[in-house]
């Protein structure tokens, strides 16, 4: 059974509230489809407007589906860090492929 300290930390509040502001998002733009695709390519500054739209709906669907996982109880397992044993590398020194050249005086 889950203890009463797990459940109260589930951001229950917080996955409606960004649920609600995604799918409010999805109906604006598909209720202003219109509106949208004229000024989302006029070009110039305007330019920015479907990159800040990305920006905008990326935000509120990525926090609302971290919500949504963390409601569910998944999530990343935290295991301690061993670390590996090093390595030691020997050098091989190899042949020279030709010999070299000596000056004598």
């Amino acid at each position: 059974m889950m203890k009463d300290s797990e459940q109260s930390a589930r951001p229950i509040g917080k996955m409606v509230l960004f649920g609600l502001l995604s799918l409010a998002l999805y109906v604006f733009l598909f209720s202003n489809a219109d509106w949208v695709m004229r000024n989302f390519t006029r070009g110039g500054a305007y330019a920015a407007l479907p990159i800040a739209t990305v920006f905008v709906f990326s935000f509120v669907h990525g926090a609302f589906a971290s919500y949504l996982w963390s409601v569910l109880g998944i999530g990343v397992t935290r295991r301690p860090v061993v670390p590996k044993a090093r390595e030691t590398r020997r050098v091989v020194r190899r042949p020279r492929p030709r010999p070299r050249l000596r000056v004598e005086a």
